[in-house]
């Protein structure tokens, strides 16, 4: 019996809760919607943190893997990269019983291949050591991971890759052919990298090294990544690489550069090795040199931050219209205690009524979450399948939340609804509105605070974001074409080129170089005159030809440029700005020497400056320019053509680059990118930031502004009699609209004075990130100020022009 009557009271709850949801329609849809929006976000958003989260955890051996870094600092300059010596990690694995594997890896890009008559440029080649599937296991569809890459002629392709060259046949035994002459016998095929890596790779071979390489501690051109024995800890490992460093890099440098490590270390320098944990390189890594871009940690707090605001906002709209509503209540509750309701019985009736507003929201936010979905991966730059909203864990946290908010949201209203005195009641005092107004203009402002602080971060986020993308940066980016695999021509081609080029009217210049802005240079330890063994200097080293300068329109501050008929220019050197302040040449710095160590010997080779240029970006925009040398190599290190083309023949241009390639490469694939979008390629962290940022800025003041319309339009109905009885006596509808917006605008000026400090502080911080930064535009304060005044406004002016031109005897007959 008691559990029938269970049954029979819980199912009267719900059909209580269903009658009330349709006589309020209006309200309920409000509620439903605001919170299915609400809810979309937050799922939304958990999906993209759960995506970011995930980075590199498919590994079965994750949690032992770790990529060596090195920090050092070199006289003024600190450097933090994740590139290492060749020799490093055949020799910690030799010295430390706790290194299980250790495996080097160095990606080549714009790579040609061939098989039979097809061609393909690859940009991701791996070259590694043959335990490297030890170390990064992936099901292999062919071959044996074990011995796959033992053999120098051995190549593993992915199951992509060999799809394109050789579709589904077995690929086992086939020969495919890189570049000219080297050959390669496929020897597995493995699945394809998931995109939740923060490297990837098309093709797999066995890094060959020269024995100058294998042993030649003081390059830094490839990443070393570790696998430690179960239950080692990392950071005991870290503690005696100081040891190992004296021990193999200490006897090298006194030989070879006449360095005491020792002394070295005094004169202020330092040099340390260090673990990042393969599950943090993507969240957390700060080093330079990243193999792909990475995000950070920080996004994820930001994002995880406004989804908690978001699913806020949507429970204070439950919030608000509730307790608005609450008189129309007042008399139910009243009847239900007179026949006997206990005030528990009453919570649970109003729990209800939230669980069932909030499980219909539920289910609308999965059909918005389908319907967005695509657009959300278009912005964010993901690929976030829909699937994904029915597994387990993903369930679980979507019962979570919905928990919250019925707890959150309901709690109030069964509360304060259900502690209504029954003579109160019946004296009307609840009708007088005397419950909840100043909680409902509290939350109003709250709801407005949360939706300014975020638009106002938005404004700024994208600021930022245009001023690096057209920030005056030293160079000329526009129009400029570049040719991908330059180095397939010999020094007697790229002259014919050019003067092949140089002929058509569509262009404007072209050079040849090892680098572009944007994508990396080499680097080299140097010294200035008088300056001690221990006292060296880190340049970074960009290899051109005599057309750079002026194809970059680099600004000459001092000196000439590079001179094709001047023999001596390829043992020159153009410096930046920074680095003769790095120099210290103070006074002119043309003419006077930096000296580059021998590691045959322990002298030095003088470099004569010819010229400075003026400081341009080459790198990010997060850091600061650094010292850099511009070297003159027309034989060598030229990988790129660069093609300044004509503004008004900009398609004829590329076709007769294209044909003039064609020609001399003898058909081989052509590849190229301009150089403004390469570039601005640097920020699309940021920009992906900033775009969802401006999304979930819209529907966050959409959930506040739905909010706002339903306590409006149930206020207004509550003054139908005082607006009746004003326009009898003389008031116009101006005056009118002024009144009943007049509380609003209130509330919407002190939730900007709230949000204005909040979004200073939170941007500030988030600008501290760049060294080249705008400064915090106070202005976006009275813009934000404008549009949620303009917005708050334009959602009343409707209801408010409809009351003030309704007939004043039918307000007076109201009720």
């Amino acid at each position: 019996m008691h559990n029938l009557y269970l049954r029979v009271m819980i199912l009267n709850f719900f059909k209580v809760a269903f009658r009330n949801m349709k006589k309020y329609k209006g309200y309920s849809f409000i509620n439903v919607v605001g919170l299915a929006i609400g809810l979309a976000c937050v799922f939304l958003i958990y999906l993209f943190v759960q995506d970011e989260l995930s980075y590199d955890k498919f590994y079965s051996q994750s949690e032992n893997i770790y990529r060596v870094a090195t920090r050092a600092k070199m006289g003024e300059r600190k450097t933090d990269y994740n590139s290492i010596c060749a020799p490093f990690s055949p020799a910690a694995q030799s010295d430390f019983p706790e290194v299980k594997y250790a495996v080097r890896t160095l990606f080549r890009n714009n790579v040609l291949f061939s098989y039979e008559e097809k061609q393909f440029v690859e940009n991701k080649l791996l070259r590694t050591d043959s335990t490297f599937f030890e170390v990064f296991d992936r099901p292999f569809i062919y071959g044996d991971p074990k011995t796959a890459l033992h053999g120098s002629g051995n190549i593993v392709i992915t199951e992509t890759t060999s799809k394109k060259y050789f579709g589904n046949s077995n690929p086992l035994g086939k020969v495919i052919r890189m570049g000219e002459k080297t050959l390669y016998t496929v020897t597995g095929v493995v699945e394809d990298v998931p995109e939740n890596s923060h490297f990837h790779y098309n093709l797999v071979c066995n890094l060959k090294l020269s024995a100058e390489e294998a042993d030649n501690w003081f390059s830094d051109y490839m990443q070393a990544y570790f696998l430690l024995e179960p239950g080692t800890d990392y950071k005991e490992l870290e503690a005696k690489f100081r040891d190992f460093t004296l021990k193999h890099m200490g006897p090298k440098l006194k030989s070879i550069l006449g360095i005491d490590i020792y002394e070295w270390e005094k004169s202020g320098n330092e040099f340390n090795y260090y673990l990042e944990p393969l599950e943090k390189i993507y969240l957390h890594s700060t080093t330079d040199g990243q193999i792909e871009p990475i995000s950070d940690i920080k996004y994820i707090y930001i994002f995880s931050a406004i989804a908690f605001f978001i699913l806020l906002l949507a429970c204070v709209n439950f919030l608000n219209l509730t307790t608005a509503r609450s008189f129309t209540r007042a008399n139910e509750v009243g009847v239900r205690k007179v026949f006997g309701s206990s005030r528990e019985m009453l919570m649970l009736q109003f729990y209800a009524e939230t669980l069932i507003m909030t499980f219909f929201a539920g289910i609308l936010s999965y059909f918005l979450i389908e319907l967005i979905l695509p657009s959300f991966n278009m912005i964010a730059k993901k690929n976030i399948s829909s699937y994904l909203l029915w597994q387990p864990d993903y369930l679980l946290f979507v019962l979570g939340v919905i928990i919250f908010v019925v707890l959150f949201a309901g709690t109030y209203t069964a509360l304060s609804l259900s502690g209504f005195r029954v003579m109160s009641v019946l004296r009307g005092e609840v009708r007088k509105g005397k419950i909840g107004q100043r909680i409902r203009a509290s939350l109003v402002v709250f709801q407005f605070t949360v939706a300014i602080a975020i638009l106002i971060s938005a404004f700024v986020m994208k600021e930022q974001v245009d001023f690096m993308q057209n920030k005056k940066l030293g160079f000329e980016k526009e129009r400029i074409m570049v040719v991908d695999r330059a180095y397939t021509f010999d020094a007697k081609e790229k002259e014919t080129i050019k003067e092949m080029l140089f002929k058509y009217s569509g262009v404007d210049n072209v050079s040849f170089s090892g680098m572009v802005p944007g994508r990396g240079t080499n680097g080299w330890s140097m010294y200035r005159e008088g300056a001690s063994n221990e006292d060296m200097i880190n340049f970074r080293l960009m290899h051109v030809d005599e057309n750079f300068v002026d194809l970059l329109d680099l600004k000459m501050k001092d000196g000439r440029k590079f001179d094709k008929d001047r023999l001596a220019d390829t043992s020159v050197f153009i410096a930046n700005e920074a680095a003769i302040h790095a120099l210290g040449y103070t006074d002119c710095p043309v003419g006077r020497n930096v000296y580059r160590p021998n590691f045959s010997d322990t002298g030095r080779t003088p470099i004569e400056i010819i010229g400075v240029v003026k400081n341009f970006h080459f790198e990010s925009m997060r850091d600061k320019i650094l010292p850099m040398f511009l070297t003159y190599t027309p034989q060598y290190h030229q990988r790129y053509m660069l093609v300044k083309l004509k503004q008004d023949n900009i398609m004829g241009g590329m076709k007769m680059v294209k044909k003039i390639w064609m020609k001399m490469t003898k058909g081989e694939p052509f590849e190229y990118f301009f150089l403004d979008a390469d570039f601005n390629t640097l920020f699309k962290g940021e920009v992906r930031v900033a775009n969802i940022l401006t999304s979930f800025t819209i529907l966050a003041f959409i959930i506040a502004l739905l909010g706002l319309l339903g306590l409006v339009s149930f206020e207004m109905q509550q003054r139908v009699k005082e607006i009746g009885i004003r326009k009898v006596l003389g008031s116009t509808e101006v005056n009118l609209i002024v009144l009943l917006s007049k509380n609003l605008c209130v509330s919407v000026i002190i939730a900007n004075v709230i949000a204005w400090p909040l979004s200073f502080y939170a941007m500030q911080q988030w600008l501290s990130n760049f060294v080249y930064r705008i400064d915090f535009p106070w202005y976006y304060f009275l813009i934000a100020l404008s549009i949620s005044l303009l917005l708050a406004i334009l959602t009343v002016s409707g209801h408010s022009v409809k009351v003030a031109n309704a007939n004043p005897i039918k307000s007076l007959r109201y009720e």
